[in-house]
C-alpha cells in the first residue's frame, strides 16, 4: 500500500477554518501531483481546511474518469486525537496491498498516523509548516517513510 500523509494546506488568518488563497493553490498543486497516482480514497479530519485541501484532488481524479473517496474521520469523538488516529489507521489497514490513499491532517496527527503505519516517527511539522509531504510504502507492519516538500517553501 501507498500512502501519501500531510497536513492541511494554509489557512486563513485569525484561525478561520478555510484555506488561504495560498492554501488553494497549494491544495491545486497536490491534485496536479497525485492526480495519476491511483490514489482512491482520501482520508480527512471534520476541520473543513483538510477537506478543502483533498478537493482539487477529488475533482482532478474524476475528471480523468476515476473515482476518489472523500471520507472524513472526525476528531471531536469522546477519544479526541487519539480515537481519529486509531480511526484513520483502522480504514488504512482494511485497504487492499495494492491500495493507494491520501491522509488530510494536522500538525498532531500525521506524525502518530506514520508511525502507526510503519514504526517510523518523522520529524515534527511545526505549526508554520506547510510544505511537508510523506510518502508511505508499506506491506502489513514494516514499511518506509519519505519525505518530500511540494509548493512554496514554508518554514
Amino acid at each position: 500500500m501507498i500512502v501519501f500523509a500531510l497536513r492541511h494546506a494554509e489557512r486563513q488568518a485569525g484561525g478561520a477554518d478555510a484555506l488561504s488563497s495560498a492554501g488553494k493553490k497549494r491544495a491545486e498543486l497536490l491534485a496536479r501531483m497525485l492526480a495519476e497516482s491511483g490514489v482512491r480514497l482520501a482520508l480527512c479530519s471534520d476541520a473543513a481546511r483538510t477537506q478543502q485541501t483533498a478537493a482539487p484532488l477529488v475533482a482532478a481524479v474524476a475528471a480523468r474518469g476515476s473515482a476518489l473517496e472523500l471520507a472524513e474521520v472526525r476528531a471531536d469523538g469522546p477519544d479526541g486525537i487519539d480515537g481519529h488516529v486509531r480511526d484513520v489507521l483502522k480504514r488504512l489497514r482494511a485497504l487492499p496491498t495494492e491500495a493507494v490513499a491520501v491522509v488530510v491532517g494536522h500538525t498532531n496527527t500525521i506524525g502518530p498516523i506514520l508511525k502507526g503505519l510503519c514504526g517510523q516517527d518523522p520529524a515534527a511539522i511545526a505549526e508554520s509548516e506547510f510544505d511537508k509531504l510523506f510518502a508511505v510504502a508499506t506491506t502489513g507492519a514494516q514499511g518506509m517513510v519519505t519525505l518530500m516538500r511540494y509548493g512554496e517553501k514554508t518554514t
